[in-house]
């Protein structure tokens, strides 16, 4: 029997972690969509979008917890303890850097930037890779297609890379101190996003190339 199918006999019959896992991929996707349609019509003194991404924050912070209380109480885990406690933490951080972003955004003020919602498109797309990698990786069954959603998030994040290169150079351009300092440390927040899903798919093709 292959360790793939021993760790599949010993799987807690419930499946709550990957259950869990699912839940927050699906809310990742609600929150990804909801800011990048927000960017998409930005209005500055519409803070609607800003409290919605604060509550998908505040929802993360619940099934991230109970990922862990989950860990407490349950001795058999579909895979090793370490990696979903770095899995569950890793999703976590996504949205806690999509919710910073839309703060500054709003906490800055400055002039609309197209470049936003290039990279809110771009996060949203690593979102929906990253829920079908979560669903692939149930059971160990397709680790292939796991592989193939860590593939696209990480060519996202290249892409982010140099939208966020690209964006620099124009901004140094204008030569106004204020703007820079602004839309610079909103655009790393951004960029940062795409980092985090990077290091989420990491941790998953990790656990593939263990278990799978």
């Amino acid at each position: 029997m292959g360790i793939g199918n021993i760790f599949r006999a010993f799987q807690p019959k419930d499946k709550i972690f990957f259950d869990l896992f699912e839940r927050i991929a699906d809310t990742l996707i609600d929150m990804s969509k909801t800011f990048h349609e927000g960017l998409l019509e930005f209005d500055v003194n519409d803070e609607s979008m800003l409290n919605q991404m604060s509550d998908y924050e505040h929802k993360m912070d619940d099934l991230t917890h109970e990922v862990f209380v989950q860990l407490g109480e349950n001795f058999i885990t579909p895979f090793d303890r370490e990696d979903i406690s770095q899995l569950a933490a890793g999703l976590d951080d996504i949205a806690d850097y999509i919710y910073a972003s839309a703060k500054y955004i709003y906490l800055y003020k400055t002039p609309e930037n197209k470049v936003y919602s290039e990279f809110s498109l771009l996060i949203y797309k690593s979102c929906v890779e990253l829920k079908k990698a979560i669903e692939n990786l149930k059971d160990f069954k397709n680790p292939n297609e796991v592989k193939e959603s860590c593939i696209k998030i990480n060519s996202y994040e290249n892409i982010a890379d140099d939208v966020l290169s690209q964006a620099t150079v124009k901004l140094f351009e204008t030569n106004d101190a204020i703007l820079i300092i602004k839309q610079k440390s909103i655009l790393d927040y951004l960029e940062v996003v795409t980092d985090k899903a990077e290091d989420v798919a990491n941790i998953m093709e990790s656990i593939v190339i263990k278990y799978a």
